[in-house]
């Protein structure tokens, strides 16, 4: 049977960084959002189209090779790792598996949320699976990426720790100063996960063993 290799892991992971970013460009800047009867049949490659077929697709993909990434760095390093920090890896691995899977539920049943009873049921237990997946993930990765710092890979552990306390950091910062980070917010919120699924996918390839 065969098994993907680290590398190509590894290049996926990074291209799963790329899809993050993506994901959070707000539609407005593609051009106008159509009104009208244009809302429930939006012409292609319009900003309501690309927000219905490209977003959810690409935040999919986006999860979904960033937890491939996460999964092959456990396995990779499982070994070496000291016992705490392969608990707190254990941690971060599964919550982000519940996000990934909540990040599939919401994106299938986006747009049915509001006027279809059952979509509307799984997209509020999506964020509820979010919201677990972030409580599990984020002192995870934290603990992780300190195990990485503590071994002298500085690299690979400022992608983790700080692709989940910088954005914290961030939301802080824009609550205590009162500012609107307005359209360009997601996109700045999304740079810190972007670049640690870019630091898991770069070690993977360049250390595939």
């Amino acid at each position: 049977m065969w098994t993907p290799g680290r590398r190509f892991v590894g290049g996926a992971t990074v291209l799963g960084g790329l899809c993050v970013v993506v994901a959070s460009i707000p539609t407005r800047w593609f051009g106008t959002v159509p009104t009208d009867s244009y809302v429930f049949d939006p012409p292609t490659y319009s900003p309501l189209w690309i927000e219905r077929t490209i977003v959810p697709a690409v935040s999919i993909a986006a999860a979904l090779l960033t937890l491939a990434g996460l999964v092959a760095l456990f396995h990779r390093d499982r070994e070496w790792m000291e016992r705490w920090q392969r608990w707190f890896a254990v941690v971060a691995v599964v919550g982000a598996a519940v996000g990934t899977f909540a990040t599939v539920l919401l994106a299938s049943n986006g747009d049915g949320a509001g006027g279809d009873p059952t979509a509307t049921l799984n997209v509020l237990f999506a964020v509820l699976l979010g919201l677990v997946g972030v409580v599990l993930a984020g002192p995870g990765l934290l603990a992780w990426g300190i195990g990485y710092l503590r071994a002298g890979r500085r690299r690979l552990g400022t992608a983790l720790a700080g692709g989940v306390t910088v954005p914290v950091l961030l939301v802080a910062v824009t609550i205590a100063l009162d500012v609107d980070p307005g359209p360009a917010g997601g996109v700045l919120m999304s740079l810190p996960a972007a670049l640690l699924a870019v630091g898991v996918g770069y070690d993977l390839w360049t250390r595939a063993a």
